[in-house]
């Protein structure tokens, strides 16, 4: 016999027919069922914020501070706390700030911030306030590009990056301008860019002068007569006397070279 409310009584409502009780009791058992599975379908923190977790764990550091004044762990929850307070003890958005404005900021501070740190006393009667700031070194670092010494004020942590990305010039050039967020950083960069520049066009000049002087050396080389020299010469506009000295040079450094290396050669073991 179906169990629902109607069919429970002794005498059943003329009205109500067999299929209709079949189905509400199928949906009296769903209903059971659905309340049997403990979900809560509305926010606890709204209904009642002091009995319930912060969103990321226990905020320690408020009950390290009760435990330290000698009451136990669950005397953080006698004070009324709202939803507000448990966002902030929880640190999921620390409240830090930069000491200049991001473009004015100077020394390279990667992803560090001035922290703020708030105690009390052993009576909580008093908050004070303290601003923990990083620790800002001297970086001295060899680049490449520039073939110098570059000095920065950058804190320790940027001091791995550079090594960690192998160098200081690629420190510079991997990170973008808001990322970098440094007076000093930018005004390198834009002289590596411009050096850059200079070495990608002195390598292409040097490379035409090199197939320049290996078509002249070809075309002179092979001629046995004075004047037909002076022609090649004049067809690439290079001076006479100008390519003698040149040439004069670089022998005397040839033969300078192999003397060095023959002495080197003879002298004796000790």
């Amino acid at each position: 016999m179906c169990s629902c409310c109607y069919c429970s009584s002794r005498t059943p409502h003329p009205s109500v027919s067999l299929s209709r009780c079949v189905g509400t009791g199928v949906i009296i058992v769903g209903v059971g069922m659905l309340q049997g599975t403990g979900r809560r379908l509305f926010s606890t923190f709204a209904l009642n914020p002091e009995t319930t977790v912060a969103p990321h764990g226990p905020p320690r550091g408020l009950i390290n501070r009760y435990v330290s004044m000698g009451l136990p762990p669950w005397a953080a929850w006698c004070n009324k706390i709202n939803r507000y307070s448990l966002y902030r003890m929880s640190g999921v958005a620390p409240r830090t700030l930069l000491p200049k404005a991001p473009h004015e900021m100077d020394v390279i501070w990667l992803n560090e911030r001035v922290r703020e740190r708030v105690r009390t006393s052993r009576g909580v009667q008093n908050v004070y306030r303290q601003l923990k700031y990083p620790y800002v070194k001297t970086g001295i670092h060899y680049s490449d590009v520039l073939c110098h010494w570059v000095q920065v004020p950058m804190v320790e942590a940027a001091m791995f990056e550079v090594e960690r990305d192998g160098g200081f010039d690629n420190f510079v050039l991997k990170r973008s301008g808001p990322e970098l967020r440094s007076t000093y950083g930018e005004r390198v960069r834009r002289h590596i860019l411009v050096r850059q520049k200079e070495i990608r066009k002195n390598f292409v000049l040097d490379q035409q002068a090199k197939h320049l002087a290996d078509a002249i050396c070809g075309e002179v080389l092979s001629l046995r007569d004075e004047s037909a020299a002076e022609a090649v010469l004049a067809k690439y506009g290079i001076e006479k006397k100008r390519f003698l000295e040149e040439l004069a040079r670089i022998v005397v450094a040839r033969k300078e070279k192999a003397n060095a290396v023959a002495v080197t050669a003879e002298e004796p073991l000790p």
